[in-house]
């Protein structure tokens, strides 16, 4: 019996081709979207879950002790580890990782040259790193990479571009500008995508020398400390009891340094500590600060799975429409087949047949506009998309199943629909259709809903996105170039900033210890005479920053040149001042205290115009500017230059060839400020790709149903298209008879649409400090976009009908 259902099922499939092609295309693309989203879903829920011990692994999170607003922050002092596993049996393992930052690494190759390269990508290690983290080693012993002063362990990717195919093992890396020899005792296999951070070079922990140095501070919050809980430990037991190393550890640390605790926690609440599961850091820390890695966001995997589910929704919202409408044609079949005893069981089986084998050429063409939707997006939009829906079985098995429970939901209401039929009713030509036009036209109504929904988040998103790009920041980001690591230069920067500006289409030229968008050292400050203290960002810069920046003052003076007492001078904004309750001029002369070691004051000389410091996703912070030859910090150093960019590639082989004669052991390295300032809004440049792209698959989805349900309302109105054409109805008429029902499904929709698209898009604006303002201008071109599309797609059709000879119309009938 299955066998024929089969067979008849083919042949109805292919008797109504055209339906049938419309119906599967629907589908492919919508199972495609789905799919797609849901290897992004699962890859995002799968960080750091190949680790062993996963359920005992914690990250040892604190209070952001260096905001006055408190918070919480992934970094501790480098003394927290050696006391939690000293002083808490629950704890079987505690470990510390620390960013060094950047190192000049450099290697001798068997030919007595030397490659050396700026190397960004570096942490170092306590030597039982691999006990929490299930890196697999090509090379070495995982037990003992890490033993020991100045050993390494390096990934496969440096280890092929160090030393090809050679073994590493044993080899001799010089780190620093001191060339320490570092061994190289590992490489790793290709590292996890799915895993919370990533590196380059794993130094052994006590190869920084400053973890040596900091070893007794709690408050040198440099290190992330990583916890391995004995089995059945409990976690919330051992939070409340690690906050008595507030007392017996952190006031000590503090008073060793001549700080109160009391006073420097003002504010901020208490010191306290949390432990967070290792497999809950990538989509669970957006509002932890001072983390290793990048990190996700829960809010956007949710955003996507609504996305995925409702371009499904549409998708079979197409086929329930199109089944339906094909009632009529249907309704012959089912009723000769009743009137030879068919039951009705057997014809509603028959359908579903039908549908799950549809559904089953659907996926099968969805699978194939997959790996197309991955290689446009990942080349349109830059995402890397490192899953793959092949990978895994339950991957393997959802894949197996989706037409059959797609199948079976799509082609439910369907079969019992057409198998309601009465045969009498049918052979007499009376098949009611007045519900069952009702409801196609509100799940026609829901796609329309869902279509110009996404059409308002991505016209919302790519808005804010321009607010973003064209803000006026308070500085200038066009046409500079920033030579990265100017430190190796050491002495002789002043005297190479001074040689640069003589070149051609050189403007300005300066040395400061950063440039905006790179983010900043933060430490708190005080008010001289006043309580007041701030957590404030501060950096160091020359005489010449300012104007090679296009910041400007609003009151005093810049560091002068000619001034050797302006190297213990300060210049703050506008922000630090107002808090610290100074008008701009009042400031000059005041002095802000740094509350570190040795509580060093500095006069305030001039006060620098609010700027944006960091992205538009934060608002203005205050700050404070050295001057560079301050000894208030020892730090790196850049060199930013403001150029004519028609000469841009001159002055880049200039600076190139005199960096070369005066330093051969460090590559020179560069980058543009514009573009390092726009990828600090690449998320939301990729959601708006995103949507944009769901968007137009979601209005595909909904415009491919149209046409099908178009077509098959003309044919069962031909009849009377024709009679009216005898009586002298024109094709423009024709076209408005077809197009009235759906335009008023449109202007449903609409109403509904707004208020979901004004509260889904003001939900997802209020995360930013700085954001457009929701206007209805957004809505109404989402509601005229999605009208002149369906307007369009009804009128092609409905041309074709009105041109159709009436008389022809008429004898057929």
């Amino acid at each position: 019996m299955l066998r024929n259902y089969f067979k008849s099922s083919i042949r109805n499939i292919l008797r109504e081709r055209y339906f049938s092609l419309i119906n599967i295309l629907g589908l492919a693309l919508g199972i495609s979207v789905c799919l797609l989203i849901w290897s992004y879903v699962r890859f995002e829920m799968s960080y750091d879950n190949f680790h062993k011990d996963l359920d005992r692994l914690y990250r040892v999170n604190q209070t952001l002790v260096w905001s006055p607003n408190g918070g919480m922050m992934g970094s501790t002092g480098p003394q927290l580890a050696l006391v939690l596993k000293e002083d808490f049996p629950e704890i079987e393992e505690a470990m510390r990782v620390n960013t060094p930052g950047d190192f000049l690494v450099k290697y001798q190759q068997p030919n007595g040259q030397i490659s050396a390269f700026n190397e960004g990508n570096v942490l170092a290690a306590d030597s039982n790193f691999f006990n929490f983290f299930t890196i697999p080693l090509k090379e070495g012993n995982p037990a003992t990479a890490l033993h020991g002063l100045d050993k390494v362990v390096i990934s496969d990717e440096i280890a092929k571009k160090l030393f090809g195919d050679e073994s590493a093992l044993g080899k001799i890396l010089l780190f620093g500008d001191d060339g320490k020899a570092v061994e190289v005792t590992g490489v790793t296999e290709k590292q996890p995508d799915n895993m919370h951070f990533h590196f380059d070079y794993l130094i052994s922990i006590y190869t920084n020398p400053s973890i040596k140095r900091f070893e007794w501070s709690w408050i040198w919050t440099q290190t992330a400390t990583y916890v391995k809980l004995k089995p059945g430990a409990d976690v919330a037991a051992l939070e409340k009891k690690m906050q008595s190393m507030v007392e017996l550890n952190v006031k000590p640390s503090l008073s060793r340094i001549g700080m109160n605790y009391e006073e420097f926690m003002k504010g901020k609440g208490e010191w306290t500590f949390a432990l967070q599961p290792v497999q809950s850091i990538h989509l669970y820390s957006d509002n932890i600060d001072n983390r290793i890695g990048p990190v996700g966001d829960i809010k956007y995997v949710q955003i996507f799975s609504f996305v995925a589910v409702f371009v499904l929704i549409l998708a079979i919202i197409n086929f329930v429409n199109l089944s339906t409408a094909r009632g009529a044609s249907r309704a012959k079949e089912v009723g000769v087949k009743k009137v030879l005893g068919a039951f009705r069981e057997s014809l509603i089986l028959q359908f579903q047949l039908e549908s799950i084998l549809m559904t089953v050429v659907a996926t099968l063409m969805g699978l194939g506009l997959l790996e197309l939707f991955r290689i446009v997006i990942s080349n349109a939009l830059s995402i890397e998309m490192p899953f793959s829906i092949w990978g895994g079985g339950s991957n393997l098995l959802l894949i197996a199943l989706l037409p059959v429970v797609i199948g079976f939901v799509a082609g439910i209401y369907p079969a019992f629909y057409l198998t309601s039929f009465k045969p009498a009713n049918v052979l007499k030509g009376k098949v009611a259709s007045g519900f069952k036009s009702g409801l196609r036209n509100g799940l026609v109504t829901v796609q329309f809903v869902v279509s110009i929904v996404f059409i308002i988040a991505t016209i919302m998103v790519q808005q804010q996105l321009a607010f973003f790009q064209s803000a006026n920041l308070g500085f200038n980001k066009e046409n500079i170039l920033v030579i990265n690591n100017a430190d190796k230069l050491a002495d002789h920067v002043k005297a190479f900033r001074d040689e640069i500006g003589t070149l051609p289409g050189v403007l300005n030229a300066s040395v400061g210890m950063t440039v905006p968008g790179r983010g900043s050292y933060e430490d708190i400050f005080g008010r001289e005479g006043s309580d007041i203290e701030l957590s404030i960002s501060q950096s160091k810069i020359d005489e010449h920053y300012f104007e090679t920046m296009g910041l400007s003052l609003v009151a005093g003076r810049t560091f002068d040149v000619n001034n050797p007492g302006d190297r213990t001078k300060v210049i703050p904004n506008e922000t630090t001042v107002r808090l610290f309750g100074w008008t701009p001029e009042e400031a000059i002369g005041k002095r802000i205290i740094y509350m570190g070691l040795g509580n060093d004051s500095g006069e305030i000389i001039g006060v620098v115009k609010d700027f944006h410091f960091t992205s538009l996703h934060q608002e203005i912070i205050p700050s404070v500017f050295y001057h560079i030859d301050s000894d208030i910090w020892e730090v790196g150093k850049v060199i930013a230059i403001n150029i004519e960019s028609s000469r841009a590639s001159d002055i880049i082989a200039s600076l190139k060839e005199k960096w070369e004669a005066r330093i051969n052991d460090a590559p020179f390295e560069y980058s543009f400020l514009d573009q390092e300032w726009a990828k600090q809004y690449q998320q939301e440049q990729r959601l708006g790709g995103l949507f944009s792209i769901f968007a137009g698959l979601s209005l595909l989805i909904a415009m491919i149903g149209l046409v099908g349900l178009v077509t098959y309302s003309a044919d069962q109105r031909k009849k009377e298209i024709g009679v009216r054409k005898v009586m002298g109805a024109s094709v423009h008429q024709v076209v408005f008879l077809l197009n009235k029902n759906f335009t008023m499904l449109v202007l449903i929709a609409f109403v509904i649409a707004v208020p979901l698209g004004w509260y889904a898009m003001n939900d997802w604006l209020s995360q930013f400090p700085y954001r457009i303002e929701i206007s209805f201008i957004s809505f109404a071109v989402a509601g005229l976009l999605m009208l002149g599309i369906t307007w369009f797609t009804v009128a092609y059709q409905s041309i074709k009908a009105g041109l159709k000879n009436p008389v022809d119309v008429l004898k057929e009938e």
